[in-house]
């Protein structure tokens, strides 16, 4: 059974890596982003279900936290294009890309984690203190990231007044 869960997880995690790379090569907002974007979302949700599946230290982990962050964040990111589609509210949209960008630096913390797993460590402690390290540096350079996207991309559009 550990097997069917970590083909779908790496299934998953590979085809949402495709699909966030097709994503960023696209036009935001269009019809192929709306279609791939499900793609990621699906891939995502894949990923972080077939992740509850997978008991490497023989008991839930805080990999297993970052599963039900990840399905959370999916969720609210597209809630919030419901929600934008239905209202025309600019906040959901908002909304949208935060959770969507930060589902995708949970993606890349994932992958160093599973990256880490090649080298060898003497204790557990060992192995999450230096796993510690590496996220706050992928953090704050993904959050850095994410606002300089938004500051450039999209704050001129919310900030703009309406057309009379």
């Amino acid at each position: 059974m550990h097997d069917t869960f970590a083909t779908l997880h790496t299934f998953g995690a590979i085809s949402a890596y495709v699909t966030a790379f097709l994503i960023f090569t696209q036009r935001v907002g269009g019809k192929n982003h709306r279609v791939i974007g499900i793609g990621y979302a699906v891939a995502m949700l894949l990923t972080a279900l077939s992740g509850f599946g997978l008991y490497n230290f023989g008991h839930p982990s805080i990999f297993h936290v970052f599963s039900v962050i990840t399905t959370v964040t999916i969720t609210r990111g597209w809630y919030a294009m419901y929600q934008y589609r239905s209202t025309g509210e600019k906040s959901h949209l908002l909304n949208h890309y935060f959770n969507m960008a930060y589902s995708f630096m949970g993606l890349n913390l994932a992958a160093i984690a599973q990256g880490m797993r090649f080298f060898s460590f003497n204790s557990l402690m060992e192995y999450f203190s230096i796993l510690g390290i590496l996220y706050l540096i992928a953090i704050t350079i993904a959050n850095r990231l994410i606002q300089k996207v938004y500051f450039k991309r999209f704050e001129p559009w919310f900030q703009a007044k309406p057309a009379e």
